[in-house]
């Protein structure tokens, strides 16, 4: 696990920015309540400075005005002490004298400022946080007493704010010390969280590692859980069944490759070595050396073979694209066959059915090579006497060209491999007739380069049918370059 602990591990990123975000949740939810606890609880001291000054007011209205002063002051303090008001309470007439005030101000007095003067003058109650000469922070009301319109005296009401100082006090470091308390506790907490939910993924880390290209037929286990884990897992072992595949292909091409090259290099030493030896007349080296140039033929048109499906592979080898008239291309592909065939004895015909000129959108020169290679097989694998025939049919959309012989023919289990590289159903007879192994693969490239498809049906001893079917537009456009 300590892969998982390094400050650059998917784990400690995870619980790092779990963290950060609780963190930052926390703190706002904390300076979200403290302020709304501020103010509900400043609220309900407002609240209770209105009530009393409205109480306060009441009693003083209903008071006589020939009543003392001193007899008016005794009953407020006796009135305030009948409701249990702890409440600071101050009268101040119109002139910013001090009429009455209760006993509990000692010898403070509840200020006025500037602020509460102006405010009487539009009859406004006015709230302020005011500090007495004891330093103590008060809650104060001014509420203008108006009679017939105009004010006379100010009515002033005020709370000690100490205990709800003390309240938020002890509110905040509850703050301070749980809050840390709970996100420690949360981060360990999601330190397992996270290494829990990524213990497959470890797993899978671990599997993959033992992964080699000597046993990439090994696969990783998949959760019975659809979840994401599962997906990553099918990912993984569909990718890993392509790797194999692709090993596969090239330790089977490398090996054929070498075995093809192999040969007519063997045959040119051997041949050239009998020739130093035992050569006495110039007849005898021409022999030699005319072997020898078949052979190095042989190698150059594997090596190109080779060379064109590697750049195919790549995208190298882009499609010249153009109107093409099949009539014409297989009218030259006929020509062609009818010479090939000609040694042979075989009979070639063309056999057009189509009522009108096929158009066709492709690389000429590719789909000549395609055809030739198909016409050139059929040619080659029909025994002296046989019959080779093309047949030309179309609809809407797409042209099927047929090419039918009546030679060897083909095995069916040997039909899934046919268009794999250097694969021989007779390895005598393809090197007796000269093949390269390689013609087909050629052939099915530059098929489905153009967005085809290519069929072949085959009975041992009657012949074989290779059907091309191409779409008359072209390749669709991620299909226009030979891949």
């Amino acid at each position: 696990m300590a892969r998982f602990s390094c400050p650059g591990s998917v784990r400690f990123r995870l619980a790092f920015w779990y963290v950060v975000t609780l963190a930052v949740i926390l703190t706002a939810s904390g300076v979200y309540w403290y302020w709304t606890l501020s103010r509900n609880l400043q609220g309900h001291v407002d609240a209770t400075l209105m009530m009393v000054a409205k109480d306060v007011i009441s009693f003083h209205l209903v008071e006589s005005p020939e009543t003392p002063q001193e007899e008016t002051c005794r009953k407020l303090e006796t009135f305030i002490r009948e409701h249990n008001w702890s409440e600071f309470v101050q009268f101040v007439n119109e002139q910013g004298n001090i009429v009455c005030h209760t006993s509990n101000l000692l010898e403070a007095r509840l200020p006025i400022s500037a602020e509460a003067l102006r405010a009487l003058h539009t009859n406004q109650p006015l709230y302020e946080t005011v500090n007495l000469t004891d330093a103590r922070p008060l809650r104060l009301l001014t509420f203008p007493l108006a009679i017939d319109g105009h004010s006379h005296d100010v009515v002033q009401v005020a709370e000690d704010l100490g205990p709800l100082y003390e309240t938020l006090r002890v509110h905040r470091w509850q703050l301070s010390l749980y809050s840390p308390l709970l996100l420690f506790i949360l981060a360990i907490g999601g330190w397992f969280v996270t290494g829990r939910a990524l213990l497959p993924v470890r797993r899978i880390t671990n599997a993959v590692q033992r992964i080699r290209a000597e046993n990439l037929s090994e696969r990783l286990p998949v959760n019975r859980y659809r979840d994401e884990i599962s997906e990553l897992q099918e990912t993984f072992n569909s990718m890993l069944e392509r790797l194999e595949e692709a090993f596969t292909k090239v330790r089977q091409f490398t090996a054929d490759a070498s075995h093809e090259l192999r040969t007519p290099l063997a045959i040119l030493r051997g041949e050239t070595e009998v020739a130093l030896r035992w050569a006495k007349n110039p007849e005898e080296l021409r022999a030699t050396l005319e072997s020898n140039l078949e052979e190095i033929d042989r190698m150059s048109r594997i090596i190109e073979d080779l060379l064109a499906l590697a750049k195919s592979e790549a995208g190298e080898i882009p499609l010249a694209l153009a109107d093409v008239k099949l009539s014409d291309l297989l009218q030259d592909l006929y020509l062609q066959g009818k010479t090939l065939s000609e040694p042979k004895g075989i009979e070639f015909t063309l056999h057009m059915e189509v009522n009108q000129e096929i158009h066709l959108r492709g690389d000429q020169l590719q789909l000549h090579r395609m055809l030739l290679n198909l016409v050139s097989n059929a040619v080659k694998y029909t025994p002296d006497g046989g019959r080779v025939a093309i047949h030309l049919a179309s609809d809407d959309h797409r042209a099927r060209i047929r090419v039918t012989d009546t030679g060897f023919g083909i095995a069916a289990e040997h039909l899934p491999h046919l268009f794999d590289r250097f694969y021989r159903i007779d390895e005598a007879r393809n090197r007796a007739i000269g093949g390269s192994g390689l013609g087909l693969s050629i052939v099915k490239w530059i098929v489905e380069a153009h967005g085809g498809q290519i069929e072949v049906a085959s009975e041992p001893n009657r012949g074989s049918t290779f059907t091309v079917s191409l779409p008359l537009d072209g390749p669709p456009p991620k299909e226009r370059e030979l891949t």
